[in-house]
């Protein structure tokens, strides 16, 4: 996109407006004699930052790093008298004075985490400013495809924009008893069945709707059930009963027969146990708007359970993103619609293939890093001597 001379004009104005300061205070780097890393972190990519600053220093022990923010001119000037090897940037911002200080020096910056909305083709000041800004940049990495077609509008090099996804959180699987594991397998004996996770009480008519679905698609069907609230054990049984379906308590240690339609868990606990013995997982709060004690997404994704969910995913919107992108998981609009997808979702072949493409996105997270540390570490190793 035309257009570096309006970007400069904006520069230059936006420099004249920033008063001069008597005196711009030394900053004060990390001691040592390792390569120097100056990094300026946009609030929305600190826990990113914290699994690449991990990643970087496992690679290069002496490294070290300095949070330069957005720096004054003067202030960027004096960051330069002390050496860096490369910027990194994580994150929407683009701090003006610190990457024109680095690209006056040949230094290469690397911008990972990178977010662009339209409003970055705008021709206005702001937009222009930030579209030159951009072409400084070594490395542009993106979170999502539309960041990279706004980023190429803004007049990005093609060859320098790299679409990664985002960053997500790196999870352990949560752990369970093999024994116990291997017992309730053995009484399953090939039984479909799918878990309900952290369901708040609003949602769990929808839930028993849907498992009368997949009872209809599978008579032996079996349904974990893990209320949000263990207080809703008893009068949810009572409930179920009531329907004319069979439950076990696990509080009372009765085991999923084959008579028995419903499982009670004892709410929360033992949550690794239910993602491995369900090959397919609802998680609870996204249907009726309550996420805000929904479950991470990547819980039953690293442990093999394919994913339904409701629209309501804020409280994890970028593992949610990443998992959609990936066709990892299957959403649904309302109680019915979650109906239907249970029903679906007995289909041994479209569970396979929604739990392998969410293992691989929940694990995905460290290559993701890597592919961010990369242009860093190459940069780093080329200005050490």
């Amino acid at each position: 996109m035309a257009g570096t001379g309006i970007g400069r004009l904006a520069l230059w104005m936006r420099r004249a407006r920033i008063p001069a300061p008597d005196d711009a205070v030394a900053p004060e780097i990390p001691s040592g004699t390792g390569p120097l890393l100056l990094v300026q972190i946009a609030p929305e990519a600190r826990a990113a930052f914290a699994q690449v600053q991990r990643r970087l220093m496992r690679s290069r022990p002496d490294l070290r790093i300095f949070d330069a923010g957005d720096p004054s001119p003067a202030q960027a000037e004096l960051l330069m008298q002390a050496g860096p090897a490369a910027v990194l940037l994580m994150g929407t911002d683009l701090p003006a004075a610190l990457i024109q200080a680095a690209s006056r020096r040949g230094l290469p910056i690397v911008l990972a985490e990178g977010r662009f909305s339209p409003e970055d083709t705008a021709w206005t000041l702001k937009a222009s400013a930030r579209r030159e800004l951009l072409r400084q940049v070594r490395a542009i990495l993106v979170t999502d495809p539309a960041s990279r077609l706004v980023a190429l509008r803004m007049g990005a090099d093609r060859k320098r924009v790299t679409l990664t996804g985002p960053v997500a959180e790196i999870r352990d699987p949560l752990p369970c008893s093999e024994a116990e594991r291997s017992v309730i397998a053995q009484l399953l004996r090939g039984r479909h069945a799918w878990l309900a996770a952290s369901v708040p009480p609003d949602e769990e008519q929808a839930v028993l709707t849907a498992h009368h679905a997949a009872l209809a698609q599978s008579h032996r069907a079996l349904l974990f059930l893990a209320p949000r609230d263990p207080d809703r054990i008893a009068p949810l049984a009572e409930a179920i009963e009531a329907s004319g379906l069979t439950v076990a308590r696990r509080s009372l240690e009765e085991d999923p027969t084959d008579d028995v339609h419903v499982m009670l868990t004892d709410g929360p606990t033992e949550m690794g146990l239910w993602y491995r013995l369900a090959p397919v997982t609802y998680l609870g709060g996204t249907l009726g708007g309550d996420d805000a004690a929904a479950r991470h997404p990547f819980e039953p994704a690293a442990l093999g359970s394919a994913i339904a969910h409701g629209p309501h995913t804020d409280r994890f919107a970028a593992e949610w993103q990443q998992l959609r992108g990936a066709g990892a998981a299957r959403q649904v609009a309302d109680a019915d619609d979650l109906a239907a997808a249970i029903a679906e979702l007995s289909q041994p072949d479209l569970i396979a293939t929604l739990a392998s493409n969410a293992w691989t996105v929940s694990t995905g997270g460290a290559d993701v890093t890597l592919r961010i540390c990369a242009p860093v570490l190459d940069a780093i190793g080329k200005a050490t001597p």
